[in-house]
């Protein structure tokens, strides 16, 4: 038995419109509707013979049933990536976690040991213009830092 195509009466307040899932829609009109509309909603709905559906009707429901296909590929690859995306997010969170506390112990470490660093800088680099904030604090009489 066909599953999808017009329907007349798939909603109560419709004369006819596209059904993609008829087993579909009868089920829900039993989980969902009241008791006392199940019965004659079930009588009536009921799918169109396409044999007796004008043919412009028939392709527009065609090109709308395969719209329709497209859009929910396009949908369930976006809810795919969204999950994707999600765990990405969830991992960079948790990375930028350690990430930060790494480079508070860092910095506690470099304050801890500084004047070594200091020592070891004069050492190394004995015409340095480091004054403590920058290299940037001296000038040659053409206006080059050096």
């Amino acid at each position: 038995m066909r599953k999808s195509g017009i329907a007349f009466h798939c909603h109560h307040n419709f004369l006819c419109e596209p059904v993609f899932d008829y087993d579909e829609r009868v089920a829900s009109i039993k989980e969902t509707k009241p008791k006392e509309e199940q019965e004659l909603r079930l009588r009536l709905f009921q799918l169109f013979p396409n044999d007796r559906l004008p043919q412009t009707l028939v392709k527009a429901w065609e090109v709308y049933r395969k719209a329709w296909e497209a859009c929910s590929k396009a949908w369930e690859v976006y809810r795919k990536a969204w999950e994707v995306y999600r765990k990405a997010w969830e991992a960079c969170s948790k990375a930028e976690e350690v990430y930060r506390k790494a480079r508070e112990d860092y910095r506690k470490a470099e304050e801890a040991h500084r004047k070594d660093i200091v020592k070891l800088h004069a050492e190394l680099c004995p015409d340095c213009p480091w004054d403590g904030s920058t290299i940037f604090t001296r000038k040659d009489k053409d206006g080059n830092w050096y």
